[in-house]
């Protein structure tokens, strides 16, 4: 994270999009190059437009996706994919009237994700993302913690609390983010199981901080509490996850419009 005031690199005004997934806000845009001075700018939310993210999206040339889908995290750095913010794209290419049809092919970060869009009565009802299966790496002991190391398109660093409301997130949070357990640094999340389906989940999310959600965090906390289903409290809201076929765990929750804008 920087310290300085950032600054609007110079370039042509740019549209954009926001939308929110659980409060996982993030900023959509059509541009070849996102330089990390324009990502800081863009996420801060006293100089810029504000949001834990943005995601750039251009069409895909390869027959084997529909679109590349890029995401650069509040500090600048890139991070391979976002389960809330498929979802956010997945509703916006809809509604913008960019694709039609109910499934995209998306390329993030060298994998290829599945979004599933519902339209009811003309209106998007829901949106689904096929995150694939899960990688269990094992356990590591930091800080008096055993953490869960699982990948879920990104990397997550998990462990089981009492308590959600008393959960170190930001005491142990960045400690462990930047750890050297994780040398390409990691999502953290703080997971109480309250139920046979049922997790309250807080997330510590690698270049960003404290966000109210997270998709990739959720699914992750859920294969953590060997879980095949579970709904995920969130600060934002509530994240259906559930293990399909061949371990493929799918995410269903809101994704929502919030304003489009133009930065001069």
């Amino acid at each position: 994270m920087t310290d300085q005031i950032p600054v609007r690199p110079p370039g042509p005004p740019l549209e954009f999009s926001k939308y929110e997934g659980l409060g996982n806000d993030f900023i959509l845009i059509f541009v070849e190059d996102v330089t990390p001075e324009l990502a800081r700018f863009m996420c801060d939310r006293h100089f810029g437009i504000g949001a834990d993210g943005v995601i750039r999206i251009l069409p895909a040339s390869n027959p084997d996706y529909d679109f590349h889908f890029r995401l650069f995290n509040s500090d600048g750095g890139q991070a391979e994919v976002s389960g809330n913010g498929l979802r956010c794209v997945g509703r916006f290419l809809h509604e913008a009237g960019l694709w039609s049809q109910p499934r995209i092919k998306v390329e993030t970060g060298g994998q290829v994700k599945v979004i599933e869009v519902t339209v009811s009565g003309g209106e998007v009802s829901s949106v689904r993302v096929d995150m694939g299966p899960a990688e269990v790496q094992g356990t590591v002991d930091l800080f008096d913690r055993t953490w869960h190391k699982v990948v879920t398109g990104n990397p997550h660093a998990v462990t089981m609390v009492d308590d959600i409301d008393t959960a170190p997130v930001t005491q142990l949070g960045p400690k462990v983010e930047t750890h050297e357990s994780f040398p390409n640094r990691t999502n953290v999340e703080f997971c109480k199981v309250d139920g046979p389906d049922l997790l309250s989940v807080r997330f510590w999310e690698r270049g960003v901080g404290v966000t109210l959600a997270s998709g990739s965090g959720s699914t992750a906390a859920v294969v953590a509490a060997g879980l095949d289903r579970a709904t995920v409290r969130t600060l934002g809201g509530d994240l259906l996850v559930e293990k399909g076929p061949g371990g493929h765990l799918y995410q269903s929750g809101p994704a929502k419009h919030i304003f489009d804008g133009a930065l001069p």
